[in-house]
């Protein structure tokens, strides 16, 4: 192994929110986008963060395991046009009974919403 990173690898360390306490930051200081099957809160920040949090009442592990990796998914897809900041992606309980193209397309919804792609970011790439 040379070190290299896998191409489709969202890189945890790098984008990872990290601590209970960055969550709170987030949570207190930035803004919330509701939607049917998530919720965005946003702070701006430099650098790119992203945290994901499903709930126990969404479903059991099997299922929040499955959201998460979703969402992970549709944010590495979108990762390189978005404007820097902190980003938290909070799974609603009838996500658990959405397909993942759904989910993207609510993903992508709500960051359009929020105004979070970088102007200079292709459009026929969303």
């Amino acid at each position: 192994m040379t070190g290299e990173r896998h191409p489709f690898r969202l890189g945890r360390k790098i984008y990872s929110l990290g601590r209970n306490r960055n969550y709170q930051t987030v949570y207190r200081k930035g803004k919330s986008y509701p939607s049917r099957y998530m919720v965005l809160v946003y702070a701006r920040g430099r650098g790119l963060k992203v945290g994901f949090s499903v709930s126990s009442k969404v479903g059991n592990a099997v299922t929040r395991s499955r959201l998460r990796r979703f969402m992970r998914e549709d944010f590495r897809m979108l990762k390189s046009g978005l404007k820097e900041g902190r980003y938290i992606f909070v799974a609603r309980m009838p996500a658990k009974d959405a397909e993942h193209r759904r989910l993207t397309r609510e993903m992508n919804a709500l960051l359009q919403r929020a105004g979070l792609f970088r102007e200079e970011a292709n459009t026929d790439e969303r």
